[in-house]
């Protein structure tokens, strides 16, 4: 199978010691990503001495690599995407304009909304029963009502979802302990009776909606986005209203449109790349106690 483009992408770990020796440092994971691709290039977005975020791309139009995970070639890697706890995305074709997806990091978790996600808080019951009880105690379920959704409570805690929503996914894995709490959320559905994600207010509110879920004391947000999609004419008529030039707000490689603020949060860290393929807007923001 030929992936057209691989991204892999993580927030810095709370505890890098604790992890696989391969994971203990982005030096380790750089050289082992260069090795299969030689053409990638590495990144940190974000403060060095603060929540940041890794990201590494592999180079475009890559040629076969040796997969040492799987034993066989792959041909034609070119890009990594992953988020959180580390994980790995590959697009099998060029981007299309559907091709933005969102990615929401969450650390200092509310102790009081993480009772759920404990075995004998929202059920009994570990499995997919638990799973189901969590969300719908928690509000996850108000998120993508319609959605067909897998999940599963752990013992003696913790909580996974993996979802479908049209041709869009979305997935949650949360970690409750108070000394490590962690949740992650990640969608690339958007449109089809849904909020289109390439409007920064349908990105306000859902980063609002998943927030009162968790209840995050720090919150690392990104947007990945196709540089060949075009803005949905709604959006790029209110960004005209909004004052941006029109040729930029209408054209098939505008930039994601600066993030709206989030009620109850401060950003605290806004950045914006520009990748060959890809537009990556990323905001960094702590709670307003």
């Amino acid at each position: 199978m030929c992936a057209h483009q691989v991204f892999y992408s993580r927030k810095n770990f709370m505890y890098p010691d604790q992890q696989e020796e391969l994971h203990q440092s982005w030096a380790k994971e750089v050289a082992y990503l260069d090795a299969l691709f030689p053409d990638g290039a590495a990144y940190l977005i974000g403060k060095t001495n603060r929540d940041h975020w890794h990201v590494y791309l592999s180079g475009p139009e890559s040629e076969t690599v040796s997969n040492s995970l799987a034993g066989s070639p792959v041909l034609c890697p070119q890009m990594s995407r992953s988020s959180s706890q580390s994980t790995v995305h590959g697009v099998m074709q060029p981007s299309t304009s559907s091709d933005i997806t969102v990615e929401i990091l969450m650390t200092g978790l509310d102790a009081e909304r993480m009772r759920l996600m404990y075995l004998g808080g929202a059920s009994t019951e570990e499995g997919a029963a638990g799973g189901a009880a969590v969300e719908r105690l928690s509000g996850i379920s108000d998120i993508y009502p319609n959605a067909a959704t897998d999940s599963y409570l752990f013992t003696p805690c913790g909580f996974s979802l993996n979802g479908l929503q049209g041709d869009g996914y979305f997935t949650i894995h949360v970690t409750p302990e108070p000394h490590c709490s962690y949740a992650s959320f990640e969608t690339n559905v958007s449109g089809s009776g849904v909020r289109d994600l390439h409007d920064p207010q349908a990105t306000k509110h859902l980063v609002e909606q998943v927030t009162r879920v968790f209840g995050p004391k720090f919150v690392t947000v990104t947007v990945f986005k196709a540089r060949a999609a075009e803005a949905p004419q709604s959006v790029a008529d209110n960004a005209w209203e909004n004052g941006v030039k029109d040729g930029l707000a209408k054209t098939a490689d505008a930039a994601p449109l600066s993030f709206a603020p989030v009620d109850g949060y401060k950003a605290m860290d806004r950045v914006l790349y520009e990748f060959d393929h890809y537009w990556l807007r990323y905001a960094y923001y702590i709670r307003a106690d």
